[in-house]
């Protein structure tokens, strides 16, 4: 009697349906998984480009007894020896001017901070790239839906967070607290909702 030594294989047509459903689930999930390890990326960058200035402010503070509440409303002269402090502790590598007319630090690491006054700051953490010149008002870099008051190391803000490497930096005008938060218009009113007269 002859023994059938065939083996079973799978078609063609098999093979290519089971190819389309794998394509299909990867076209689907890729997305998503790359966009959340996008969004971890910049939310590790915002919280370095935080520590990093609040270190600087802290330095101007304890270094050289320069309390950023106290230059808020400075005059310029005073504002810039306090600028001159953060540009040294930052490691810039380069200063320019944005669009809308405020000075930009731009560090070694390839963030940029864009100068608003001692205690507000909007830093493009960005590092995909080289650092390169922002053109685009601030009022149209807003890449965050952003409600809650909770500033990002919360996880429950970033359940509201779409991707966004803008952050905005800001120290209590009437305290020197610090706070970061994804970008947003009236982010100093989400910032320090309790605070009867907000910075301009």
């Amino acid at each position: 009697m002859r023994r059938n030594d065939s083996k079973k294989a799978f078609t063609m047509a098999e093979v290519i349906i089971t190819l389309a459903i794998i394509g299909i689930i990867a076209a689907m999930t890729i997305p998503s998984i790359i966009a959340k390890v996008r969004q971890n990326e910049y939310r590790t960058a915002g919280k370095k480009a935080f520590s990093d200035l609040s270190a600087a402010v802290q330095t101007a503070n304890l270094k050289h007894n320069m309390p950023v509440e106290n230059y808020i409303n400075a005059s310029d002269v005073d504002k810039a020896k306090f600028y001159n402090i953060i540009e040294n502790t930052l490691n810039v590598i380069k200063k320019d001017v944005d669009a809308d007319g405020n000075t930009t630090l731009i560090t070694n690491d390839g963030f940029i901070y864009h100068i608003v006054n001692v205690n507000e700051y909007y830093v493009d953490v960005n590092t995909n790239s080289l650092p390169t010149k922002i053109d685009t008002p601030k009022s149209e870099w807003e890449k965050a839906q952003y409600e809650d008051e909770a500033d990002l190391f919360e996880n429950a803000s970033w359940s509201k967070v779409e991707l966004s490497d803008i952050f905005y930096i800001g120290f209590n005008p009437e305290t020197g607290k610090g706070i970061v938060l994804p970008y947003i218009d009236n982010v100093i009113n989400v910032a320090f909702p309790n605070l009867q007269t907000n910075t301009p």
